[in-house]
């Protein structure tokens, strides 16, 4: 199989190679890391170097995959004031309870110079036997940005009702709030002194009948309970006993509850009585009123017949708004004249009294609110009907109300983009009134262009969009604004270097009364390296599947109750079957008088090693019994898979290698026998024979020359002093030999004495310092005679090999124990013994004999090298219990 080039490298030293990550035995693991979305990482935490690295990281940071193995973590990352961070700030990133290290907030620096803000979440791990951090970036410049947007969203909201609560205290109205319950929300400072109060908290969050008596607000109660129930304004005026005031009133319902705007209107009803009453002070009073006070026309377009000195703040005089009959109806706001027309017509005709709010434009072309009162009048002489009314200017209180109104649908509008920005994606909005599109900018730059103006999108987007994807968008777009389907779908978008981009689009509408929609906003997300890892994923199965039909081995994909789900070939032949004749069977019953001693939970204590290893005996169709290696590992928490390999040649090959190791072994054991008895014989054959005849030839050849004297001749004087010398020589030679054939004292004396006798006589010129150390009580102890030579034998060999090879300045022999056990230690502080050294090398005898000479005795032998230098040779025998 080729490597994948995205697979992280084999080591921090070595970009060339690719090593996978520790869970690349598990597919879906390996496309975890290598397509996941967001960027990831590993690093070394002692020399903090990167050691991988995933594809989403080389995208979204710029730098190539070497240039980011050669980088450690302090060249990435920064604190959120830009400055670099130190290796000890690195370890010092805090751990939770769960073990995970905690989400930190950092910046990042990106190849062009840029840096992002990032949220972090790590994990220790071990990485080739080295202590590793794993590392999630996920970035959240955005959302940093759209916590801003929507801080400054807020604070011109507060600023909003700032404006808004100076103006309402500039109005003269009493504004009251009441929620659905019909509880105070709100009071201005004309409300509270209406209803007779000194503070705002009194009344706050009260139930406005629990304050006030009911009986004598019956009127008040039913148009409210009225305005909640079918949510449409309404105006009306009643008088409150309680406070003897007659109150004007205008509500306006919501669906959070009821603003309410009052007047007293007391002076208002006694002067409208007085107006009756005294016709005669009619013009006086209508001139001394802040109100335009008229009286026209029963029929349209109502003619003024009279008009108030308060026309003059309009910009126009009362003679030239009497002249023209059409003044009053040519000056109403287009879309209110209609509604007007047809409201004043059919309040009059009835008898009715009317009240109507509409737009009149003044002298300088500025449209003013006036919210009018009238009723038609029957003179009681005959004369013609006419209309009687008042219109009050409460342009303020409309600007007021639509300030209001649009701070709200701004606000909402503003959560809604923050709540879409932080689920991720570029925002996007659509006001459906003006027509107007807007994207962030990062949904320009991800595609590679530069920030588009509204005006110009849809010609760009359309050629954009693939083609078989732009009707289907068309279709979803137009069900969601008509019929309210949700608008959610995945297109292809063209970026500027011609490639095809897959977009998540999500979209929600917001529609007015009418039923029209009105606004629009949505989130946009890149999902092509979703779609890419999709479409390696399907690769990945097929080619799996190959793979699994072409391995070598034999392998069984089995469920959590031992079942085969399935074989490859491979397995089928080892096992003697064909077809589908595996499926469902239970893996006991291919199985000979064994159990598997495995289960899924034990396989998934360790998802990322490399599968637990074990050998069974299978039971093939035709009866025949096959050995098989068996490697397993789990797949999920419902399937594992075991690997089988044919192992009979292996195990007949073990099991002649076993019987031949045996037959070696004894026939060691018996070599060393035959060198102990063979040793002891040429010993008592030198000591007896050899050694007594040299001894008596030099008493001899010393008799000869006490005897003779003077008497012999000068040149045979010296030959028998040569042979007197040589003799004793041999003498020396023969005593020598039987030191190594039959070590001085050890028969006598034991293996303690023995040891020192060696150390004093023959081990002085070695070159280096020997040293016996003898546990207390250990001088005079004996132990078996074969056991105390075959020590001896070891320490004289393991002394030497230290003299000839590990170039030691000091040797010690420790000798500890009891009447039950042995105890030898040889230690030098030479060069020390390399770990294939310490079973014996080829042409080198000597750990071997060793080694042979402690299993003739039972004892345990071992070669072992110091961990300050130095070699260690330890013999350890214990008595057989009986």
């Amino acid at each position: 199989m080729p490597a994948n080039e995205d697979s992280p490298p084999h080591n921090p030293g070595d970009t060339s190679g690719t090593q996978a990550l520790p869970w690349e035995g598990d597919q879906p693991y390996r496309l975890l890391f290598d397509a996941h979305p967001q960027p990831m990482w590993v690093f070394d935490q002692d020399s903090k170097r990167m050691l991988a690295v995933n594809a989403a990281a080389i995208t979204r940071y710029g730098y190539t995959r070497e240039e980011f193995l050669r980088f450690t973590i302090m060249d990435i990352r920064r604190t959120p004031q830009g400055q670099r961070l130190t290796a000890e700030q690195i370890d010092s990133d805090p751990v939770g309870t769960d073990g995970l290290r905690l989400t930190c907030r950092w910046q990042h620096a990106l190849k062009d110079g840029g840096v992002i803000d990032v949220e972090v979440t790590s994990s220790d791990l071990r990485w080739e036997g080295r202590a590793a951090r794993l590392v999630v970036v996920n970035e959240v410049t955005e959302r940093l940005l759209l916590e801003r947007q929507a801080q400054q969203a807020r604070t011109e909201s507060q600023a909003a009702h700032q404006l808004l609560n100076r103006v309402i205290d500039r109005v003269g109205d009493a504004i009251i709030a009441l929620d659905n319950d019909l509880c105070f929300t709100y009071l201005n400072a004309p409300a509270l002194l209406l209803l007779q109060r000194s503070q705002v908290e009194q009344l706050i969050g009260r139930y406005i009948w629990d304050e006030y008596e009911l009986e004598q607000g019956r009127a008040f109660h039913h148009a409210y309970t009225k305005a909640l129930r079918t949510q449409t304004p309404d105006v009306f005026e009643a008088f409150y006993a309680p406070f003897d005031k007659w109150i004007e009133v205008r509500v306006f319902p919501s669906p959070e509850g009821l603003s309410i705007f009052c007047n007293d209107i007391t002076e208002r009803k006694l002067f409208e009585q007085l107006l009756l009453d005294r016709e005669r002070d009619f013009r006086l009073l209508a001139e001394q009123m802040p109100a335009l006070i008229y009286r026209a026309g029963f029929e349209p377009p109502f003619p003024a017949l009279y008009v108030s000195p308060y026309i003059n703040r309009l910009g126009y005089t009362v003679n030239e708004w009497l002249a023209d009959p059409h003044a009053w109806a040519s000056k109403l706001h287009p879309h209110d004249t209609e509604r007007v027309m047809r409201a004043l017509s059919a309040n009059h005709e009835a008898g009715d009294e009317n009240q109507v709010e509409y737009r009149l434009m003044d002298a300088q072309g500025q449209w003013r609110h006036f919210r009018d009162r009238s009723r038609r009048i029957d003179p009681d002489d005959g004369s013609p009907a006419y209309v009687q009314g008042i219109a009050l200017d409460v342009t303020d209180l409309a600007e007021s109300e639509q300030a209001l109104r649009a701070s709200e649908a701004s606000l909402r509008r503003s959560e809604q983009r923050y709540r879409l920005a932080a689920s991720g994606g570029q925002v996007w909005d659509w006001d459906l009134v003006s027509d107007r599109l807007s994207f962030s900018d990062d949904f320009w730059r991800q595609l590679g262009l530069e920030p588009m103006p509204s005006s110009g999108y849809r010609g760009r987007l359309g050629a954009m969009t693939h083609p078989d994807d732009l009707a289907r968008h068309r279709e979803a777009m137009l069900r969601h604004l008509k019929q309210r389907e949700p608008f959610d779908l995945e297109v292809r978008v063209c970026n500027a270097r011609g490639e095809w981009r897959w977009m998540h689009i999500h979209g929600q509408a917001e529609w007015n009364d009418a039923g029209r929609a009105v606004f629009m906003a949505g989130t946009t997300v890149d999902i092509t390296p979703r779609k890419k890892a999709e479409a390696a994923l399907r690769e990945s199965e097929a080619y799996r599947r190959r793979l699994f039909e072409q391995l070598a081995d034999g392998v069984l994909l089995i469920d959590s109750n031992n079942r085969i789900l399935d074989a490859n070939p491979q397995a089928l032949v080892m096992l003697g079957h064909e077809g589908d004749s595996l499926a469902d069977m239970s893996l006991q019953s291919l199985l000979v008088d064994q159990q598997p001693d495995l289960t899924l939970d034990t396989l998934l204590e360790d998802p990322q090693g490399p599968g637990r290893l074990v050998e069974w005996t299978i039971l093939r169709r035709d009866g025949s019994r096959l050995p098989v290696e068996v490697r397993t590992r789990a797949l999920d928490s419902k399937r594992y898979i075991a690997v089988l390999r044919d192992i009979a040649d292996r195990v007949a090959a073990r099991n002649a290698l076993l019987t031949y190791q045996l037959e070696l072994s004894e026939l060691t054991q018996r070599l060393l026998m035959q060198e102990k008895n063979t040793t002891r014989r040429v010993a008592q054959a030198l000591h007896d024979n050899l050694g007594q005849s040299l001894a008596v030839a030099r008493l001899n050849l010393d008799a000869v020359v006490t005897t003779a004297g003077d008497t012999l001749p000068p040149a045979l004087a010296e030959q028998c002093r040569q042979l007197a010398r040589m003799l004793a020589q041999a003498v020396r030679d023969v005593r020598e030999v039987l030191a190594d054939l039959r070590p001085p004292l050890l028969e006598e004396q034991g293996l303690a004495a023995a040891l020192d006798n060696e150390i004093r006589t023959t081990l002085l010129a070695v070159g280096a310092d020997v040293l016996l150390e003898v546990a207390d009580g250990l001088v005079r102890q004996r132990w078996p005679v074969d056991v105390e030579y075959s020590a001896f034998m070891v320490v004289r060999e393991a002394i030497a090999n230290a003299r000839l090879h590990a170039r030691s300045s000091l040797i010690r022999v420790l000798l500890d124990g009891d009447v039950g056990a042995l105890h030898l230690d040889v230690i030098d502080d030479g060069v020390g013994i390399p770990q294939d050294m310490q079973l014996g090398r080829p042409g080198h005898l000597g750990v071997v004999g060793m080694r042979e000479r402690s299993i003739s005795i039972g004892a345990r032998f071992s070669v072992t090298a110091e961990n300050t230098g130095g070699t260690r040779v330890t013999l350890h025998w214990e008595a057989p219990r009986s």
